[in-house]
């Protein structure tokens, strides 16, 4: 099973006796590959000795590929058990904490134990009241047609769809220093979109972290801890197929609704400052790996065209921004305290629960325009 997920691996990671072990197959886009390595050696770090002996292949690409209906059927093979940063309702990849939490050099992301705390300094630049009563993106839309769909929901002379949306060109964006993308000067908007890319994006943390209410325009990928937010309690969603006008009523709504719609986004900054703390990051990766492990037929063993990787020695070789964010980003030493204890699973009718209530969020809010927009029509 391991063997037939190295089809599109980037590199097979084998952990034995506490010590890492790299086969890289293929270099990954940028650095996603070494803070990725990165992330599991700081979690080695913290928690020494207490990650079992294992063997994974990891797939840096955005786009999950181990589709399920392949492995359905009496005659189907098992699925190859594959590690990547996202999913969706159609495949199995196991998804893992995707290399930015501990910091994206060519773009200049700090590590994310450092970002949170500029956020949260941010938040308290500009007040929700205060703040530009408008949602607002800045993104690359050259990666996906759906972006290049939010660019029309832009003002214009004709039109206002209460949206402000600048394209990034990080190319220029990195001639210049970075001045214009710093992420905890970009707080002071009410409202904030997320839109994914050519899969999930990167930036929903960063979004969410804002105190501002995030208009998530319908997603069609999960990451690790993005199936635990609550539709019009930590978000509001947006239609994939009527973005402005779903734009529009969104902030009409909020703009009407000031208290509720400044706790929302309190809620979701909460979420992403609380509850998705390095300290819970690490434990999320621990309970990840360990029930990993548990299901493994075989006694892992170090590849043999395998190379130790070790903090100090990436850390040395490293310079430049990589550098800066690796030795920002490294654990000092073992963690004083035991990782959190992991909850039992759902049941299928509690998990259903969670989904029908999600649905019915999504369904109420798609009413709520609908008369908003046959009132407008009338009149």
């Amino acid at each position: 099973m391991l063997e037939q997920a190295r089809r599109t691996a980037n590199f097979r990671l084998a952990i034995v006796g506490g010590r890492a072990y790299v086969e890289t197959y293929e270099k990954s886009f940028q650095t996603r590959d070494v803070f990725t390595l990165w992330g599991i050696l700081q979690l080695l770090r913290r928690y020494p000795g207490r990650v079992p002996d294992l063997e994974l292949m990891f797939d840096c690409v955005d786009w999950p590929v181990i589709h399920s209906e392949l492995y359905r059927g009496p005659n189907a093979t098992s699925p190859p058990p594959l590690f990547r940063y996202c999913g969706d309702n159609a495949t199995l990849d196991i998804v893992f904490p995707d290399w930015s939490f501990w910091g994206w050099p060519e773009v200049n992301i700090k590590p994310w134990e450092s970002l949170s705390r500029d956020l949260k300094e941010g938040n308290k630049r500009v007040k929700w009241m205060d703040r530009e009563p408008h949602a607002y993106w800045k993104g690359n839309p050259t990666v996906a047609a759906t972006r290049q769909d939010l660019l029309r929901c832009n003002v214009s002379d004709k039109t206002d769809w209460n949206a402000r949306i600048f394209a990034q060109d990080w190319t220029r964006e990195s001639q210049q220093g970075y001045k214009q993308s710093d992420l905890a000067n970009q707080c002071i908007h009410r409202y904030k979109i997320y839109i994914e890319g050519s899969a999930w994006s990167v930036s929903e943390k960063y979004i969410l972290a804002c105190d501002s209410v995030t208009l998530v325009v319908k997603p069609h990928y999960y990451d690790f801890f993005t199936r635990g937010l609550m539709p019009v309690h930590h978000y509001w969603p947006i239609r994939e197929d009527d973005k402005c006008r779903s734009i529009k009523f969104a902030v009409d709504w909020g703009n009407s609704h000031k208290q509720k719609a400044q706790a929302l986004g309190k809620a979701a900054s909460n979420f992403v400052l609380e509850e998705l703390s390095m300290d819970f990051v690490y434990d999320y990766m621990f309970h990840l790996l360990n029930e990993y492990a548990k299901l493994l037929r075989f006694k892992p063993m170090v590849p043999e065209k395998a190379v130790e990787f070790c903090s100090e020695h990436m850390a040395c070789s490293a310079d430049g921004l990589e550098k800066k964010f690796m030795e920002e980003s490294l654990v000092k030493g073992p963690a004083d305290v035991y990782p959190c204890t992991l909850p039992p699973p759902y049941d299928a009718p509690s998990l259903n629960s969670i989904n029908r209530r999600k649905e019915n969020s999504i369904k109420q809010v798609e009413m709520w325009e609908n008369k908003y927009w046959d009132g407008r029509n009338e009149s």
